[in-house]
């Protein structure tokens, strides 16, 4: 029934395409309009951006091939991410497999005026400077005096690992002007 029906649709629009003098090769083999690109944000916008406490969202591979992203606060330094995670967190599993990542921050300002940075890049998975590194990332999202609350310092102190995403490509967009 289904297949009956489809192959009726699919009589008629050739039908209807021939009547209305296009050939089915020609409608077939229509060129793909050219967008041009949306406008990328300068290295300083770029460096401004990532220091706000605006969060990132990573996406590693799961041993079935599948996506999984998660949101995360982050750090760039030098041209490097860093973000902090609970040591048996899944994507620390994921990436110990699969270093390969994809990170995006982002930030609509209005409708159709958004900033984007996407990373593609690898992770080293570090044991060393966790405690510093992840409080620096706190300082950024909580401030000092909100870093030093007990609840932070709990997370702060807990097992964790620091991952360095270090970017093969980055790719931005600002369309705010």
């Amino acid at each position: 029934m289904v297949r009956r029906l489809f192959r009726r649709t699919a009589v008629l629009f050739t039908f209807t395409l021939l009547l209305s003098g296009v050939s089915i090769v020609q409608a077939e083999q229509k060129p793909a309009v050219a967008r041009p690109a949306p406008p990328a944000m300068p290295k300083e916008d770029l460096n401004a951006f990532l220091a706000r406490p605006i969060i990132a969202r990573i996406a590693t591979v799961r041993a079935n091939g599948s996506p999984q992203i998660v949101p995360m606060w982050f750090l760039y330094e030098d041209g490097v991410m860093y973000m902090s995670t609970r040591t048996y967190a899944a994507k620390v599993k994921h990436l110990q497999k699969n270093p390969r990542a994809a990170v995006v921050v982002d930030e609509m300002v209005a409708p159709m005026k958004n900033k984007v940075v996407m990373i593609d890049g690898t992770v080293e998975v570090l044991t060393t400077g966790v405690k510093e590194t992840t409080t620096k990332i706190y300082h950024k999202y909580l401030g000092v005096e909100g870093s030093a609350s007990p609840q932070a310092q709990q997370s702060i102190n807990t097992p964790r690992v620091i991952l360095k995403i270090t970017p093969k490509k980055i790719e931005t967009i600002d369309t705010t002007h």
